[in-house]
């Protein structure tokens, strides 16, 4: 019983760590964008740019911190284990030369491509641009691949601060660069986004130098290692590959959405990428948080067979999560208006637009239970060295999402490719949940769907006391003046955060019980050690 309690203090620890350094990077973020659409808007220069960001950005989801990551992981916490630690460093040091030299390798080719097309000018000039800034920004995959690799070795010895700082460094990095660089570059656009560029690489190289010091804190230090027949290389080559499909499935799915969206007409991508930056806020916060704090212990719990407490920690972190994330869905389903009204409603941004992206963002907070559970469903998986399972289910849900797709934006546009990706999702997590019972273990259906019924139930009536509060504060401050909106909204936000909790505790939720019994055993700790100071002094 202790050592669960050990457990879950780790795992609230943990993804609170990380939730931390997440929301601190999602703050940013949105400064990162404010700033950039003031210097730059909507020019084609700036498309050119963020597609070359976007494209090393996807392959570092979907090499490193997604498909290696998930195979790294599970084995190096396996070798941690059952061997000792200079055997797991030796794995680690294995994994970044054989990376390296690979992405390394990837990069140079790249190079090579991009100046035979830029020596060609056969390309029209936005086009020419796009391989440009790609040909200085691919650099930057080879920093985040490092980083991800030293992440995954940090959060295996339970250090998360250093290991989620890296995204909180590129949006800092990126602010400064627009705000102090990019007035300096000249007056074309071209020339301020290649030194915006090479900022953007910069802080690759920051975010790797970051992971060092926390690395040798706990022994790591890099050398050359290069041995093709290790047997734990042979091991995690073979979950590398279905994961890296698993997490390939992620972005064709969002890929299609896109492709669809711009079948619709203008506005459907505007307000599909505004609806998901705001649905990916608490999901990215909490949900994805839990799921790579969870990894790494419920890694090292079942390579020491110790099923039943592996269990226990999915479930707590399943409840957990469910804590969070359903009251947010039902906030910012209640309240999606008002919250775009404050955050974009300006400029070029109208009332139309607003009244499409609500729309989108219902629909997509429809499934947001379903994304963040997955994350930790398939850390059960990744932990137990499951890889092809998830990756049958995916493929599956790819040609369930395009079905939906096709079916729905005939009658709710937008809208339809949005509600289509949550449908999706609810069926992939409960695909997952079924499989994960077949195949390794029994899922922990009576606590987790019990406290499941209580939250939605309390979160429920939080909704309707957040629409009625609203309304009798639009009296008060009826106009659509920044103020006005910044008090109603924050207002209700608020309250609805207190009603939360007092309904939690009017249906008996056990998790907030669990929360509320924690917060007070670490209060008392920290006044009985106030009183022996004073006592010794």
């Amino acid at each position: 019983m202790e050592k669960q309690e050990s457990t879950k203090k780790h795992l609230i620890k943990a993804s609170g760590m990380m939730g931390i350094m997440t929301l601190a990077s999602r703050v940013l973020g949105m400064i990162r964008d404010i700033v950039s659409a003031k210097a730059f808007g909507t020019t084609w220069q700036w498309d050119a740019f963020v597609f070359a960001f976007m494209m090393p950005n996807f392959l570092r989801r979907v090499v490193a911190e997604g498909s290696l990551t998930s195979a790294f992981i599970p084995i190096y916490s396996e070798l941690l284990e059952k061997e000792n630690q200079e055997r797991a460093f030796r794995f680690g040091n294995l994994i970044m030369t054989l990376m390296g030299v690979v992405i390394l390798g990837f990069i140079l080719v790249l190079q090579i491509v991009f100046q035979i097309l830029l020596t060609l000018k056969v390309l029209p000039p936005h086009l020419h641009f796009t391989v440009d800034l790609l040909r200085f920004m691919f650099p930057y995959l080879w920093f985040i691949c490092m980083y991800a690799i030293g992440m995954g070795i940090l959060n295996c010895h339970r250090r998360f601060f250093a290991s989620s700082i890296g995204p909180v460094i590129l949006d800092l990095l990126w602010i400064c660069g627009v705000i102090w660089l990019v007035p300096r570059a000249g007056g074309l656009p071209q020339d301020q986004l290649r030194v915006l560029s090479w900022a953007i690489v910069f802080s690759g190289v920051l975010q790797v130098a970051a992971e060092i010091p926390s690395l040798r804190r706990i022994g790591f230090h890099y050398h050359w290692v290069w041995d093709l027949k290790d047997e734990a290389i042979r091991k995690a080559w073979k979950l590398v590959l279905p994961s890296m499909m698993t997490f390939g499935i992620v972005q064709v799915n969002l890929f299609v959405d896109q492709l669809l969206g711009l079948t619709i007409g203008s506005g459907a991508n505007s307000s599909l990428w505004y609806g998901s930056r705001l649905m990916q806020f608490p999901l990215g916060v909490f949900g994805i948080a839990m799921g790579t704090a969870l990894l790494p212990t419920i890694s090292r719990q079942i390579a020491a067979g110790k099923k039943e407490e592996a269990r226990n920690s999915i479930s707590f972190a399943m409840r957990s999560i469910f804590l969070i994330i359903i009251p947010c869905t039902v906030g910012m389903m209640v309240m999606s208006r008002p919250i775009i009204q404050l955050l974009f409603q300006r400029g070029e941004f109208n009332a139309a637009s607003t009244s499409r992206t609500a729309s989108v963002l219902i629909c997509y907070c429809i499934g947001l239970f379903a994304y963040a559970g997955q994350k930790i469903i398939l850390a059960g998986f990744y932990a137990s060295q499951d890889t092809r399972t998830p990756v049958k289910i995916g493929l599956l849900d790819v040609l369930i999402n395009f079905t939906l797709n096709i079916t729905l934006m005939q009658f709710m546009r937008e809208s339809g490719l949005a509600l289509a990706t949550s449908i999706a999702a609810i069926i992939e997590f409960f695909l997952l949940i079924h499989f994960y019972e077949k195949k390794i273990d029994p899922f922990p259906h009576q606590e987790v769907w019990k406290s499941f019924g209580r939250i939605t139930l309390a979160s429920l009536v939080m909704g309707v006391v957040c629409a009625v509060l609203y309304s009798v504060l639009g009296m008060i401050w009826p106009s659509l003046h920044l103020r006005d909106q910044l008090l109603r909204t924050g207002v209700t936000i608020s309250f609805a955060a207190f009603a939360y909790v007092g309904f939690c505790f009017l249906f008996r939720v056990r998790e907030i019980g669990e929360a509320w019994a924690w917060i007070r055993k670490n209060r008392n700790k920290e006044t009985r050690s106030k009183k022996q100071e004073g006592d010794c002094s």
